[in-house]
């Protein structure tokens, strides 16, 4: 069972809101619209699906909600904490206390063990590393037995669990995971989604996921839709025939339009 310890304050009802947020990527006659005037509120607690056709912007998406990218605007907030604006120091501070990331590719650096790649955000960020928690977070997703291996001598499922253990461990506000399941295979996917459901049920932390996997985003609490940039509905209590249905249509929408790099 996952464990938390971030009771110092009382959770935001909303742990993301998105205020009309547009995103253009190049310029002139090569513009692209990678979001279009987005506006999007997510309670704290939640496990939401974010899905599109190719090119419809959830990776942006994603990565401006995150602050890996800047808007061109609109507004973003965290926890309550507005995000955009700010220098690039404050932005990556405000990441560091109040983020996590979960990436298709884990994102693990191949010369630190399973403990020391768990651990490394808590040492970017300055902050005191209580090894007795981050081995305990480490136990959680079944990995009690693996703290001095290296990414190298780990399965792909394996790799990613050190990935959730490491975006678990700083205690951040929301968890974005982008294809945390793309490169698994099924039964690894099918153990990653339960660690993330239970990151929400049992840790208390907000999930949003990108994928393009209506069994994925079954596991979800709800499925946010994108299409050309604009959100194009919801979906609560998702089941896989019921979003691969929905995916089909908006796929018949924006077949005209499907922006690049997105």
């Amino acid at each position: 069972m996952f464990r938390s310890k971030r009771s110092e304050t009382a959770p935001h009802p909303e742990a993301l809101r998105l205020m009309d947020v547009t995103k253009v990527h190049g310029q002139g006659e090569n513009a692209v619209t990678a979001l279009d005037g987005v506006s999007l509120s997510l309670p704290a607690g939640s496990f939401t699906a974010v899905m599109g056709p190719s090119g419809s912007g959830k990776s942006t998406l994603l990565q401006c909600a995150a602050g890996l990218d800047h808007p061109d605007s609109g507004q973003i907030l965290v926890d309550g904490a507005e995000m955009t604006g700010g220098s690039e120091a404050k932005l990556t501070k405000f990441r560091r206390t109040r983020i996590g990331f979960v990436f298709q590719q884990y994102n693990l650096l191949p010369t630190l063990s399973v403990e020391q790649n768990t651990t490394l955000p808590l040492k970017l960020a300055g902050r005191s590393i209580d090894r007795r928690a981050a081995r305990a977070v480490l136990g959680d997703v079944g990995l009690g037995d693996r703290l001095g291996h290296m990414p190298d001598e780990l399965s792909g499922g394996q790799r990613q669990r050190v990935a959730i253990a490491r975006a678990l461990v700083t205690r951040p506000s929301v968890i974005f995971a982008d294809e945390p399941t793309g490169a698994l295979d099924l039964r690894s996917a099918r153990d990653v989604l339960r660690l993330l459901q239970e990151a929400v049920r049992l840790h208390g932390r907000t999930v949003v996921m990108v994928t393009h996997d209506p069994v994925a985003a079954s596991y979800a609490d709800s499925v946010v839709f994108l299409a050309d940039g604009r959100l194009a509905g919801s979906m609560l209590h998702p089941t896989v025939d019921a979003v691969a249905e929905r995916l089909a249509h908006l796929g018949d929408v924006s077949a005209h339009h499907v922006p690049m790099g997105v």
